[in-house]
C-alpha cells in the first residue's frame, strides 16, 4: 500500500491549466490567481459570483484566447476539480488514465484548438484500452465519425475540460510546430508510467503507415521520442531520414 507521505506532488494544478490555456496576461493579477484558487477549492460556486469577489483588470475580448472569459475559464477549472482531474499524485489511477491518453492524442488523435481532444480508434483492442483509460477518469467517449477500419472519438463530456488538462500535460493546441516535443513530466514520472506511455504511442502508430504529426512537425519531438524510447523499453529507437525507428525496423531495411 502506497501511504499519502510518500504519493509524489501532484502533476496538474489548477494554475498549471490556468498558466498552459488561459491569458498571460490574468496571471499578472492577484486577484486573478485568487479566483483560480477559489474555483479550485469552491468547484460549485457560480463562477461569475467568484469573478465578482476579485479584482480582474478590464479587457476588450481581444486578450481572451479561444474567446474564453475569466469567469468561463474558472468554471472549467472546477469542472476539472469536481472530476478529479487535477492535483493527482503520478501514482493514482485517475493519472494512470491521463497518461494513457496524452501518449494516444501524440500518437493517434490530438487536441484541437478549442480544446477538444480526439482519439482515433482502430479495432476491438483499441477500444478495450481506451475505454480502460476514460474508466480511470470517470468518463465516457463518442463517436464523431468513422470508417469500416477506423473511427474518431472525443470525450461525451467535459471535453474542453479534459482537454486542457491534456494540453497543461505537453499535447499541443492544434497542430503540432517544430517546437512540439515529449511531455515534460515523462522526466520524472515512475517507471510505470513512462512504460505505459511507450507502449500506448508505439501500439496506436503501428497501425498507421505515417508517423504521427507530432513526429512529422517537429525534429525536436523526434529526437526526444527516439532517446526516450531508448531508455524505456527493450526496443533501441533512432531517428532515420526524418522517422523514428526502432531497432529491429532499422535492422529490417538493412537486409
Amino acid at each position: 500500500m502506497i501511504h499519502e507521505s510518500e504519493l509524489s506532488p501532484p502533476a496538474v494544478t489548477a494554475l498549471d491549466i490556468a498558466t498552459r490555456t488561459g491569458a498571460s496576461a490574468w496571471l499578472e493579477t492577484d486577484g486573478y490567481r485568487r479566483g483560480i484558487e477559489l474555483a479550485a477549492t469552491h468547484p460549485d460556486v457560480d463562477p461569475v459570483s467568484i469573478v465578482s469577489m476579485v479584482t480582474l483588470p478590464e479587457t476588450d475580448g481581444r486578450d481572451e484566447p479561444d474567446g474564453i472569459t475569466p469567469a468561463a475559464m474558472l468554471a472549467e477549472i472546477q469542472r476539472a476539480a469536481r472530476r478529479g482531474w487535477m492535483d493527482l499524485p503520478y501514482e493514482s489511477p485517475a493519472f494512470q488514465g491521463l497518461n494513457k491518453l496524452v501518449a494516444w492524442a501524440l500518437s493517434a488523435g490530438g487536441v484541437d484548438a478549442d480544446y477538444t481532444p480526439v482519439f482515433e480508434v482502430g479495432h476491438g483492442t483499441d477500444y478495450e484500452r481506451l475505454d480502460r483509460a476514460f474508466e480511470r477518469l470517470g468518463c465516457d467517449y463518442e463517436v464523431i465519425e468513422g470508417t469500416a477500419s477506423t473511427c474518431r472519438v472525443r470525450p461525451r463530456e467535459a471535453a474542453t475540460t479534459l482537454g486542457r488538462v491534456l494540453v497543461t500535460l505537453g499535447v499541443p493546441a492544434g497542430e503540432p510546430n517544430p517546437l512540439t516535443t515529449l511531455p515534460a513530466y515523462l522526466a520524472e514520472c515512475p517507471e510505470s508510467l513512462r512504460r505505459a506511455f511507450a507502449y500506448t504511442y508505439l501500439n496506436n502508430r503501428r497501425s498507421s503507415a505515417d508517423p504521427p504529426a507530432p513526429e512529422r512537425n517537429s525534429p525536436a519531438f523526434r529526437r526526444a521520442l527516439a532517446a526516450f524510447l531508448t531508455r524505456t523499453i527493450d526496443a533501441p529507437a533512432t531517428v532515420v531520414d526524418g522517422r523514428v525507428v526502432l531497432f529491429e525496423e532499422a535492422e529490417g531495411r538493412r537486409s
